[in-house]
């Protein structure tokens, strides 16, 4: 996975809204794997990007434009191996 960007997102979600939100996510291509969870956060994105760009295009342009994601976090792996 050499020259790829891969972060894991958390965000908070709406509760009425979570399932389509995760639906929604798990369509997208930059989406490798996608889980409703417990705690502070309620969902968590696993997703791979060719640039920084990308990354930041996903996040601000499609992710939290979606209807019912309330906010994000974006951690970006430091080692990939």
């Amino acid at each position: 996975m050499t020259d790829m960007i891969m972060a894991f997102i958390i965000g908070k979600v709406d509760s009425a809204k979570a399932r389509q939100v995760l639906d929604s996510v798990l369509e997208m291509d930059e989406v490798e794997e996608a889980f409703l969870i417990y705690g502070a956060y309620d969902i968590l994105i696993k997703g791979v990007f060719k640039t920084p760009e990308a990354l930041s295009s996903f996040v601000f342009e499609k992710l939290r434009k979606m209807e019912g994601v309330k906010d994000t976090i974006t951690n970006v792996c430091a080692s990939c191996d």
